[in-house]
């Protein structure tokens, strides 16, 4: 089994730095305005989010087992994903939302999994991309599209 990391992309970094200054801003008015039921109140609510965001930072990857593609974020998404069912794949930097934390993309696309019919569509962000195609050809036997 081979696992790649997801790649943390600016627009990531820069989320993050974003959260961080609303979370010390939000807690500088809680504090000034409000009183010890208010901050408790706040920091159940903040809190947990910004664990989200960490946990989907440090726990998105990729994994090529001996049948199928892992693609795991954290517990939000998981799928297997046969080799035999990857119709084609191709590099994307396509901005819309998916278990990638990073605008240099891969577009697979694959027969519907779970009783769905026809194609389902998946863009991740491996650290290592090149070696990440070359190892997702040799499985499925499917070469990258232009």
């Amino acid at each position: 089994m081979k696992r790649y990391r997801s790649k943390i992309g600016i627009m990531w970094f820069i989320t993050i730095v974003g959260m961080i200054f609303c979370n010390y801003m939000l807690f500088e008015l809680v504090a000034w305005r409000l009183d010890d039921w208010g901050m408790w109140i706040t920091l159940l609510v903040v809190v947990p989010i910004d664990v989200l965001f960490v946990l989907c930072t440090f726990f998105t990857y990729y994994e090529f087992h001996d049948d199928y593609l892992e693609v795991r974020c954290v517990y939000f998404f998981h799928e297997d994903i046969p080799y035999h069912d990857i119709r084609s794949f191709k590099e994307s930097r396509n901005p819309i939302s998916s278990s990638e934390l990073s605008l240099d993309r891969l577009d697979i696309i694959y027969k519907a999994q779970k009783d769905r019919n026809g194609n389902s569509e998946i863009l991740i962000s491996p650290v290592k991309k090149q070696k990440f195609i070359q190892e997702l050809e040799k499985r499925s036997h499917i070469f990258v599209s232009k």
